[in-house]
């Protein structure tokens, strides 16, 4: 996934959804809640907006998951 932070307007991104099914993922905004991309094959944890400056990572399920998540910058 590729972001693009746009300070106090909002964030863009393009990328690749998780597997099962796989499919492009794109928009913007920043309007909290907003998905952007599903990080497991579950679906059931994703990157979210959180607001026009940040990301949030939601699990959306009971239960512990374990994982990591890299940003390059």
């Amino acid at each position: 996934m590729s972001l693009i932070h746009i300070p106090s307007t909002s964030i863009e991104w393009v990328g690749l959804e998780s597997p099962a099914p796989a499919a492009i993922s794109s928009g913007a905004g920043a309007t909290a809640g907003i998905d952007i991309v599903y990080i497991n094959t579950g679906h059931t944890v994703d990157i979210r907006v959180a607001s026009a400056d940040t990301i949030l990572i939601h699990k959306g399920s009971s239960g512990t998951k374990a994982g990591n998540v890299t940003l390059v910058w």
